[in-house]
């Protein structure tokens, strides 16, 4: 039976501001895909302005430019307006060293835009939002200057423990920076979940970190898991071609998914080809690696061989080089929050095999709905194993594909949401 807010949503259409620190242009990469399932559930039941950054296509990316073009044709469509603007790295890098020699944080000197300002402004002046909703914590600023009954903040994790992690896998003067970007970014982190009237997390366990009493009163956790294009409104069921979801390709393809600029990501997959992928070509000579991701940096450019080992670049869709893999890998030394990749891959039948920082996010039955290894050898063993035993393989894949319908809900995540933004301040479901 719904309930008198879910009634009282159906009578009224909001006008609603949604600023996300990268469009989902095209929803390639985690955060990408929980920013396009939630645009594309609020733009189907409210009026939605949509405005944020895009990174501009590579010289070497001869795809990514109409790739790029495809989703934000697909974005304007959903929306009442989008105001994209192209990031140029070179310029967003020297303005975060200048923030912090300021004194301030590289997060949010990176995504400072007086574009961007002043569009928002316009749009604030013209419409009068009902509601704003900030994705990542570098958008909360300009989100607070808007004029709203309501905001809410998206932080989907805690970016201040990423800067915290990767200042502990650094050398000087890097450990330095990144040390003191995650203690200044902490206390913006603190400032903001005061300033806005909900604030969100992707997972328990990054709820968990916040210890605060008063913070934790507006804190949600919102598990949107497999997300744009694998699990269909209304259903929460995946959408596969053939209906069961656990036809394996016969070709042995081990496929890693995820922006192949961010450092995270550029460390896994090139430890995953020169540590373990070896020990898996030796029992599986026909074993192939696609490396799907935008933006890959030079180091894994280098990792295609034209043979063995493909780097796709930019993909107007991840859904179709899903389809192709036989096993998904997840091998990152340093993981918050969920890894949507993953649950996408689970909820498309997928077996995968991940590090524990990943798996502890997901929180499957490791070894049935998902396998998990830390060490190379035992890792290379893991993919070789459902490479190998077909019968094996589609167990684990119908089990991880169980596991994402049963907990990962993403309609009654997206209607949460959705009631965050449009309901009264008294609506509940804090951590």
């Amino acid at each position: 039976m719904a309930g008198p807010i879910d009634s009282w949503l159906r009578r009224r259409t909001m006008k609603l501001l949604v600023l996300i620190h990268r469009l989902p242009c095209p929803p390639d990469r985690g955060a990408k895909l929980r920013a396009a399932a939630e645009l594309r559930w609020l733009a189907a039941r409210h009026q939605v302005w949509c405005a944020g950054f895009i990174d501009p296509p590579g010289d070497d990316e001869p795809g990514a430019a109409a790739a790029i073009e495809a989703s934000l044709s697909r974005l304007r469509a959903e929306c009442r307006a989008v105001e994209a603007i192209p990031l140029r790295r070179s310029f967003a890098r020297l303005r975060a060293m200048v923030g912090l020699c300021g004194g301030g944080t590289a997060t949010e000197a990176y995504f400072a835009s007086s574009r961007l300002c002043r569009t928002v402004l316009r749009w604030s002046c013209k419409v009068g939002f009902d509601a704003v909703l900030a994705f990542s914590s570098s958008m909360a600023p300009l989100a607070l200057e808007v004029p709203a009954r309501r905001r809410v903040l998206d932080f989907v994790d805690l970016d201040s423990r990423k800067w915290a992690e990767s200042a502990n896998r650094a050398r000087w003067p890097m450990n330095w920076v990144y040390r003191t970007e995650a203690r200044r970014l902490a206390r913006r982190e603190r400032e903001w979940m005061t300033g806005f009237d909900a604030t969100v997390l992707c997972t328990p366990r990054e709820a968990e970190l916040v210890s605060d009493p008063l913070l934790r009163q507006g804190l949600h956790v919102i598990e949107t898991g497999a997300a744009a294009g694998t699990l269909s409104a209304g259903s929460a069921m995946p959408v596969m071609q053939g209906g069961a979801g656990d036809c394996l390709p016969s070709e042995p393809v081990v496929g890693f998914l995820g922006a192949m600029d961010y450092g995270p990501n550029v460390d896994g997959v090139c430890w995953f080809a020169k540590r373990i992928w070896p020990l898996i070509i030796e029992k599986r000579p026909d074993a192939r690696l696609l490396i799907v991701g935008r933006s890959p940096s030079k180091a894994v450019r280098n990792l295609g061989d034209g043979d063995r080992i493909e780097v796709t670049g930019a993909v107007p869709e991840v859904e179709p080089h899903l389809r192709r893999m036989r096993v998904m890998v997840a091998p990152l030394r340093l993981a918050r929050g969920l890894q949507t990749k993953v649950l996408t891959a689970m909820a498309m039948g997928r077996p995968c095999v991940v590090t524990p920082c990943v798996a502890e996010g997901i929180g499957a039955q490791a070894g049935q709905e998902l396998l998990v290894a830390e060490l190379p050898g035992a890792f290379a063993a893991a993919v070789t194993e459902v490479l190998g035993d077909e019968a094996r393989a589609a167990a684990v894949g119908r089990a991880g594909r169980r596991f994402v319908i049963r907990r990962y809900r993403i309609d009654d995540a997206l209607a949460r949401l959705e009631r965050l933004l449009v309901a009264e301040p008294t609506v509940g479901g804090a951590a």
